[in-house]
């Protein structure tokens, strides 16, 4: 069971990973601090936190690894939200990290109210609220289906043919969109306005990967493509067979 107050915050440098526990206490979550990248597989797996924050350059394991090795666990520990908070700024470190799966990338030096608002922005595309012990209603079911491809935005689950398919959050996000604008075509820049919802710093290359990630987790199906129009943007063609 994933504990709704808790997120993990992985630098080597004590001083920002203060910093970042204090804010983060603040608005009303935990953090649990590590300085190495040895165990954060493990303490991911079995802790499940709602997020973590993690920095590339750690003295052990790198923390492209890292994420990574979140996204290959079991079960629901896999689509745990990953927010790189790194010094190394260049756009090919970004695009890497997005190709992993990485929810939002926060480059060094930063500052600490953006980053918080860059994690609840991510926390609410969870459909997580802020710690609250209180007992809400559940929201009505959200599936939607284009020939054999379900979302279901509920129970975060993909299905291809009845098959699941592990997706992270944001790219589930992206397909639930491309499902509900079935045949509509919408270029890198409104992708990232409708989906990211947020002054994005990933760009349009953020779009680009994540489509990509898409077509290779999902294979090929004679009934829908996500097709690419050369110079405008992508759009989900459903066919008939």
């Amino acid at each position: 069971m994933k504990d709704s107050s808790k997120i993990m915050v992985v630098d080597d440098e004590p001083n920002i990973a203060e910093v970042v526990r204090l804010y983060l206490e603040h608005s009303g979550y935990e953090a649990v601090i590590l300085h190495r990248g040895q165990d954060v597989i493990e303490v991911v797996r079995t802790q499940q936190p709602r997020l973590v924050v993690l920095d590339i350059m750690l003295p052990d394991v790198n923390g492209y690894e890292i994420c990574e090795g979140i996204r290959k666990l079991d079960g629901p520990a896999a689509q745990t939200p990953v927010i790189f908070l790194s010094a190394k700024g260049e756009g090919i470190d970004k695009l890497r990290a997005f190709n992993l799966g990485s929810d939002d990338y926060v480059v060094k030096p930063f500052d600490p109210n953006e980053l918080m608002a860059r994690i609840k922005a991510v926390l609410r595309r969870a459909r997580l609220t802020e710690p609250d012990t209180a007992e809400k209603p559940k929201p009505p079911a959200k599936m939607l289906c284009a020939a054999n491809i379900c979302v279901d935005m509920e129970q975060f689950k993909v299905t291809v043919d009845g098959n699941r398919v592990d997706l992270t959050l944001k790219e589930m996000e992206l397909l639930n969109f491309f499902i509900k604008h079935a045949g509509r075509v919408f270029s890198r820049e409104d992708l990232l306005g409708y989906v990211w919802n947020f002054d994005f710093i990933g760009g349009t290359r953020t779009v680009d990967a994540h489509v990509k990630n898409l077509r290779r987790k999902l294979g090929a199906h004679p009934q829908w493509t996500i097709q690419t129009l050369w110079g405008i943007g992508y759009s989900l063609e459903v066919h008939d067979i």
